[in-house]
């Protein structure tokens, strides 16, 4: 039992120019950490060998535009679909942008993410995010903007951030701030909290990234959280081969669990549901990390999975994910996943009180 890694994400710099409060990286323009060009052409083969989509990310990659542009390149000639999440920063002078984006498009470049909303609005104009949209649209870039509100921000104030950008965007995917990374310290009347661990399953486990250091981790953005001997740690590819360490994470139960039941359904399948029931929880992200970084609450897991009834069930679940419909955001995941997770605790719940 495995599962595709849907795209390999290389966060190629922690350095940023700029500093929002919700970057769950911290980034900010004096963080140093930055990928060796040579190591991550290395990353890219490997990638190829087990995904067919390569995204970089940050900090912000195009402060390094003729290092991106090779290895987009590079990518582009395994045959690897290739996209690329920027914040803009770069873009304060508008006379750089046509250049550096159209470089990158004939490079092989698919599609542009866009990280645009009020944390990122507060360093950058939005006009310069608008453009950045409109050039990589005539480019043939299929921009994508992707927003982060705090769960006070109105419906109003959320489509007002995508407006300017609907004309050029292919797409707007708006999530909820989640208390991690630099978010950790906003005020809690940012986040959506749920008394006990909210239901859903993770969409975001399928895409592994690369930091600066090597380090692999599991989904893009939350598990930097991991503390070392977390399940979301894979490896380090500076060590050994990308694709060894993903092979082998693909194999990995306690990932499977978190794709296709959810880590609350996770919680009542090793019964620490009163546990877990007595805390509060600003989305399934702090559920997964409450649980993967504590390693009592691993061991437990790992031994209810190697149940071969509760390994069948969770096979079936896997699958069914597996051929679902594509889920966009975060937030629209967790809510179309509710009703499956709470199905998929009961019967791996019982299956675990018949075979103990």
């Amino acid at each position: 039992m495995s599962f595709a890694w849907k795209t390999v994400g290389l966060m190629y710099t922690r350095r940023c120019p700029l500093a929002c409060g919700h970057c769950v990286t911290r980034s900010s323009p004096g963080d140093e950490g930055k990928m060796d060009p040579k190591d991550a052409a290395r990353y890219i083969g490997e990638a190829a060998r087990v995904s067919t989509q390569l995204c970089f990310t940050g900090g912000e990659p195009l402060l390094y535009p003729e290092e991106i542009r090779s290895l987009v390149a590079l990518a582009s000639k395994l045959g690897l679909t290739v996209s690329l999440v920027t914040g803009c920063g770069w873009a304060k002078d508008e006379e750089r942008i046509e250049p550096v984006l159209s470089e990158l498009a004939e490079a092989g470049l698919r599609q542009l993410v866009i990280s645009w909303d009020p944390f990122h609005e507060v360093f950058l104009r939005r006009e310069a995010a608008v453009r950045v949209a409109q050039t990589a649209a005539n480019l043939g870039l299929r921009p994508i903007i992707r927003s982060a509100f705090r769960a006070s921000d109105s419906p109003e104030a959320r489509a007002a951030y995508y407006a300017e950008f609907a004309a050029s965007a292919q797409a707007h995917e708006a999530m909820e701030v989640v208390p991690v990374g630099r978010a950790a310290s906003l005020p809690v009347e940012s986040f959506d909290w749920s008394s006990g661990p909210p239901a859903g399953f993770c969409p975001s486990v399928v895409l592994p990234v690369v930091r600066w250091d090597g380090t692999v981790y599991a989904c893009c953005g939350p598990s930097l959280e991991a503390e070392p001997g977390s399940p979301l740690i894979l490896g380090n590819a500076l060590e050994e081969p990308l694709d060894r360490i993903l092979a082998r994470g693909a194999s990995d139960p306690v990932l499977h669990a978190i794709y296709a039941i959810g880590p609350r359904a996770m919680g009542k399948l090793i019964e620490e549901n009163d546990e877990l029931s007595s805390q509060r929880f600003a989305g399934i992200c702090q559920v997964c990390l409450r649980l993967t970084n504590d390693p009592s609450f691993v061991a437990k897991i790992r031994k209810r999975l190697a149940d071969p009834q509760i390994r069948l069930v969770l096979a079936a679940h896997l699958l069914a994910r597996r051929a679902g419909k594509p889920m966009g955001v975060r937030a629209e995941a967790a809510r179309m996943g509710a009703g499956q997770e709470r199905a998929a605790g009961a019967s791996l719940s019982g299956c675990a009180r018949g075979c103990g």
